[in-house]
């Protein structure tokens, strides 16, 4: 979903004042160990270590307890509405936070949106079987992710399960940063879902940090330079249910994540962030039409 949702990320969220949402992952969801250690440790990187938030939306949340979710959220009650409008261009929300190490910078975003879909008909498993060796191109970007199979090599005690209820899987990923940056990162997923929401999880695998192959590194392209370490990162998606009466069929979309730039890369330079708000606009844009092409014909566009 938003190929991995691969370029965005977090900050602590305050959802029920003065209350802090519970950063334990649901009893259903705790048999996702991808997504506990995601909430339990962030990302750690130059010795700074970088939280990400517990969901906005916490599985149990009654009518009230949403609408207050989404109002602290949005901060005004058109502001709700607006983000529930059934629309292609609806609006989205996008929160930056930079945290800075001794030889990187901790880049983290959070991304909210609604779409209009059937959440028992989302398939993660379909999801990365279809975005298997697709390129994705976009501002001056481009990524590919794979799915490791069992003929690939693999470090022990890693193996991927595609069946059942809480499928695991790992996938090589390739970037290249506006022409200047390329790396390889292997992350390991695992989706968990529950009647009122679905979770994916993902980290870069420490297990496949070089030597071996693939492994986690960057090179910079205009120096042509050695393979470096990549310090990794960190992401959730939540898929909720919204259970509005103005919006029975919306799902309530959270991304948080957090990676780790080193300061070689841009040399501190915003530059990668810049790209970030065009990038979700593209991939949030481009996954509501998909959703559209496929919504029963008596739905309304």
């Amino acid at each position: 979903m938003l190929n991995h949702l691969a370029a965005i990320v977090l900050a602590p969220i305050l959802f029920l004042p003065p209350q802090q949402p519970d950063p334990s992952p649901e009893p259903a969801h705790q048999r996702n160990p991808v997504y506990e250690v995601a909430l339990r440790d962030g990302l750690k990187a130059g010795g700074t270590t970088v939280a990400l938030p517990a969901p906005t939306f916490h599985d149990g949340l009654d009518d009230k307890g949403r609408r207050a979710a989404l109002l602290d959220l949005c901060g005004s009650e058109q502001a709700v509405n607006d983000l529930l409008r059934d629309s292609v261009t609806a609006p989205y929300i996008l929160k930056l936070h930079d945290a800075k190490t001794a030889d990187s910078i901790i880049r983290s975003v959070d991304l909210w949106f609604v779409v209009r879909a059937d959440l028992s008909q989302l398939d993660p498993v379909k999801l990365i079987t279809q975005a298997d060796a697709k390129a994705v191109e976009v501002g001056n970007m481009r990524f590919e992710q794979r799915l490791l199979t069992a003929d690939d090599p693999k470090p022990r005690n890693r193996v991927a399960q595609l069946e059942g209820d809480a499928p695991h899987w790992f996938v090589h990923l390739k970037g290249r940063l506006l022409d200047r940056i390329a790396f390889e990162a292997v992350d390991e997923v695992m989706a968990t879902r529950t009647d009122d929401s679905m979770v994916i999880a993902a980290r870069v695998d420490p297990a496949f940090n070089p030597p071996g192959e693939p492994t986690n590194h960057w090179k910079n392209l205009a120096e042509n330079g050695p393979a470096n370490p990549f310090q990794g990162g960190v992401s959730y998606v939540k898929v909720s249910r919204l259970k509005s009466k103005e919006a029975a069929d919306a799902l309530f979309v959270e991304m948080h994540a957090a990676f780790a730039e080193p300061e070689a890369w841009f040399r501190g330079a915003p530059i990668l962030r810049s790209k970030f708000a065009p990038v979700a606009q593209d991939q949030v844009r481009r996954l509501r039409r998909e959703l559209l092409k496929n919504r029963p014909k008596s739905s309304p566009p």
